[in-house]
């Protein structure tokens, strides 16, 4: 069985990911013609155990959403997978159109509203369509957008949820405004996280963490190691070390397999330059 972990509940944009993950992975089986496996979609309250899921095998795999193109990282998966040391990889690559509308129970005009609920990157992602439509309407943050969906179905109170059109049929709302989202490319970054690397193979990239020295040019000795090789940057994101103040762990990504030679040698290389290097995995990239 094919058993796939995400961030419930159900109707999430990591759903649909998943979703998106399997339909692919049946696509590659069809050719061929093995026999598919039975497939199932597990939600879990939060990323943590998504990836203690998936160190314990509960599931086959998990989806983690890394980072959005309006809002940023996603900095509760950073640190859950900067300072927890899961025995996972990164497997594959899914960058997900993210396409925002404002669900509603059936009959509620747009005048009624008197509050919109949502998850505070869908909110962040849509606030002029809220400024410029509802000046007056006050937003609330939870931790989902279908557990937003599922709050509003279950109210009498004139509500508002910014969600997936999953989420509105998976709680009988009506989709009063489509495509909200304030910049129309607005894409989401996820991974699919499992217990084995992925094998060597063209159109790959690699994500590290790495923590530096603390003395003056240790980023750019570590940086000048991939620009000698004419290694490309995809990624260079920095989050707080949780020691002391001015303490950062940076999370890089670039194109090739860490089993490539250039990539083999920057990495030994680098190792000299910092006080740790994890190699979160390397994994095909989504398709440009």
């Amino acid at each position: 069985m094919l058993n796939i972990g995400y961030l419930g509940p159900p109707g999430t944009f990591s759903e649909l990911a998943a979703r998106y993950y399997v339909e692919e992975k049946m696509k590659e089986e069809r050719p061929k013609k093995e026999p598919q496996d039975e497939i199932k979609l597990t939600p879990f309250s939060s990323l943590q155990k998504v990836l203690l899921a998936i160190e314990k095998r509960s599931v086959t795999a998990g989806i983690v959403p890394l980072e959005n193109s309006v809002e940023g990282a996603v900095n509760q998966t950073l640190d859950l997978l900067a300072h927890n040391f899961f025995k996972i990889y990164f497997q594959k690559e899914i960058i997900l159109a993210v396409i925002h509308h404002l669900l509603v129970r059936p009959g509620t005009k747009p005048s009624g509203i008197r509050q919109i609920i949502s998850h505070p990157q869908a909110l962040a992602q849509c606030r002029n369509y809220i400024e410029q439509n509802f000046p007056d309407v006050e937003t609330m943050e939870t931790s989902s957008t279908a557990g937003a969906a599922a709050l509003v179905a279950g109210s009498h109170d004139p509500w508002a949820v910014i969600g997936t059109t999953l989420a509105a049929e998976n709680n009988g709302l009506q989709v009063l405004a489509s495509n909200i989202n304030d910049y129309p490319d607005n894409a989401t970054r996820f991974m699919v996280v499992g217990l084995e690397d992925s094998e060597q193979a063209p159109g790959c990239k690699t994500s590290v963490i790495v923590t530096i020295k603390d003395r003056p040019g240790a980023l750019y000795s570590i940086l000048a190691e991939f620009a000698r090789r004419n290694i490309n940057l995809t990624r260079i994101e920095s989050r707080p070390a949780k020691r002391k103040l001015g303490d950062y762990l940076f999370f890089i990504d670039f194109l090739g397999h860490r089993l490539d030679k250039g990539i083999r040698e920057t990495l030994d290389e680098i190792v000299n330059h910092t006080l740790s290097l994890r190699i979160l995995g390397s994994y095909p990239a989504h398709p440009s």
